[in-house]
């Protein structure tokens, strides 16, 4: 029996196939002469394309419901970026290309200073708008390749990819340097941007959980020198 067949009637495929077959059984079936269906059969035809362009219909909605919502699961609600679990399968896709291709990059861990005096101060809708102008900036000073994400709270990840890790901690930071000289607007306010920087570089091989925890254990180096400074 055919796809089609099982998505007839049954009497349908009864009358259209059946008979034929036996008036006729010494033909190839390519010769096999098709009687014209009766306006009866036609309906039941006409009915069974309709339902099957029906189901369709109905499984090219599911099918883009399902990838909208497993990118919604991938996306941080308040900025737009990948949230962790979606900067995870980026990183780990990006270290399988790497392996092909042979090149690194380099993960920047991004730590917002004094983030809660923010939201102290001026309360969480200007809390808010500042998580969404670090999200601008970042994504503003790297390249269409390149992965921003919001890990949660007030912390951030920049994916440098395919770039040598000289060159990458370069631009990291040269990006730490014009995200400091960025502000946010917040009613005829100007809060300069504030953030302490881990960079870590790696290699096709690496495992990211691992280069993760590095990169973090930098930011909080680099957190305790400027604390210490200040």
């Amino acid at each position: 029996m055919t796809p089609l067949d099982s998505a007839l009637p049954h009497e349908l495929v009864t009358d259209l196939h059946l008979p034929v077959a036996r008036r006729r059984p010494s033909l190839p079936p390519s010769l096999i002469p098709l009687e014209l269906p009766s306006e009866s059969q036609g309906a039941l035809l006409r009915d069974a394309i309709r339902r099957l362009r029906d189901a369709e219909a109905t499984i090219a909605e599911q099918r883009e419901r399902i990838e909208h919502l497993e990118t919604l699961s991938m996306t941080d609600e308040l900025t737009g970026l990948l949230n962790r679990r979606g900067l995870m399968d980026a990183f780990r896709r990006e270290l399988a290309g790497a392996m092909r291709g042979g090149s690194g990059g380099v993960l920047v861990m991004v730590d917002l200073d004094g983030f809660k005096a923010i939201n102290d101060t001026h309360g969480h809708l200007c809390g808010d708008q500042y998580l969404r102008q670090v999200a601008k900036v970042l994504k503003q000073n790297v390249r269409a390749q390149d992965v921003v994400a919001r890990l949660g709270g007030d912390e951030f990840v920049v994916l440098l990819t395919r770039t040598a890790a000289d060159k990458g901690e370069a631009r990291a930071e040269a990006l730490a340097k014009r995200f400091h000289a960025a502000a946010c607007p917040w009613q005829r306010q100007s809060l300069p941007l504030s953030a302490s920087f881990g960079v870590q570089p790696y290699a096709p091989h690496d495992d990211a959980d691992k280069v993760m925890r590095q990169a973090d254990a930098a930011m909080y180096r680099v957190k305790s020198t400027r604390k210490a400074a200040r």
